[in-house]
């Protein structure tokens, strides 16, 4: 038996037959990437007060930026929420929405779920200012993958903002794409920005001085989510995770030897990963094991989680 049910968008009306063994949400599932794919919203203008201020990012800690520089005044739509892992997140029906709605997108631009969807999420609002953040970053490349024929270059390392000192080559431009489409918080975001840059460039300093003192530059890592931050301020990091990929008993073996002999005292790990292996590694070595959140909302707070555990454990 056929039903009919009737679905309301912005003032229009929307009819979909369907048979009764079709639950509501697969009805709607199906309704938005209908209406987002077929050009819904191309048809026609959308301005900002229909949007009522609504930007997207890839990540919580580029919301926490745009928070804190419009005093969270702007609906900040977040494509990856903390917890979950960016290589393979598919984003939800209600955040593919929300980002037709959106006048800017800020795109950390190597994340795993940008690469498999940035054409799709272009064409689901062509009008929408896409904010690259890596453009005119010196990006790090992983390793080389040796397939013994032939040799891949290792994949960019995308986790830019773990780095103060890159925080603060991006805040300009996050500030600058603000003002330019909201001209009315030009003078919020200017008295706000003078307070965030002074702050992420304290953090900057102390993470300078902390590493300059320091005896054991060395660090475990589950997956590599400190390069940039490694990188900048002169240290060493270790990743137990190799390609994505679990390590194997030989490789766990080797990251014990490795680790006794570097004298490495700490392990640090992302709340989303198992911490089975991490943790074999922290017994057999007495590394202290450490979780941390790249994709914490409290950038500021993570920052000096991290900066807190190098100074206790590393001096």
């Amino acid at each position: 038996m056929v039903s009919g049910h009737f679905f309301h968008f912005r003032g229009g009306v929307f009819f979909v037959s369907c048979i009764k063994t079709i639950n509501m949400k697969q009805i709607t599932v199906f309704l938005v990437i209908l209406m987002l794919l077929s050009g819904f919203y191309g048809c026609r203008t959308v301005t900002k007060q229909e949007t009522d201020g609504v930007v997207s990012v890839s990540i919580m800690p580029v919301k926490y930026f745009i928070d804190y520089l419009t005093d969270a005044s702007l609906e900040v739509n977040v494509m990856v929420p903390s917890g979950a892992s960016h290589a393979t997140y598919a984003p939800t029906t209600g955040q593919l929405r929300k980002l037709s709605d959106s006048d800017i997108y800020f795109r950390i631009g190597h994340l795993g779920y940008e690469q498999a969807f940035i054409d799709r999420l272009s064409e689901l609002n062509p009008r929408m200012q896409v904010v690259n953040l890596s453009d005119g970053v010196e990006l790090i490349h992983g390793e080389e993958v040796d397939h013994g024929d032939h040799v891949h270059e290792g994949g960019i390392d995308p986790h830019i903002w773990m780095s103060p000192a890159v925080m603060l080559k991006l805040l300009p431009r996050i500030s600058e794409a603000i003002t330019e489409t909201y001209p009315d918080l030009t003078q919020a975001v200017k008295t706000r920005y003078a307070e965030l840059h002074d702050a992420v460039e304290t953090l900057h300093q102390e993470l300078e001085s902390l590493t300059e003192g320091l005896t054991q530059r060395s660090f475990m890592i589950f997956h590599p989510a400190l390069t940039y931050m490694a990188r900048d301020y002169g240290l060493e990091q270790i990743a137990i995770e190799r390609h994505g990929k679990e390590p194997s008993p030989a490789q766990l073996r080797h990251m014990v030897r490795h680790a006794r002999h570097h004298d490495i005292r700490i392990i640090f790990i992302q709340e989303e990963f198992d911490m089975r292996s991490a943790q074999l590694v922290s017994e057999e070595t007495g590394a202290a094991l450490v979780q941390i959140n790249p994709l914490a909302y409290e950038w500021r707070e993570e920052i000096k989680h991290i900066m807190e555990t190098l100074n206790t454990s590393l001096q």
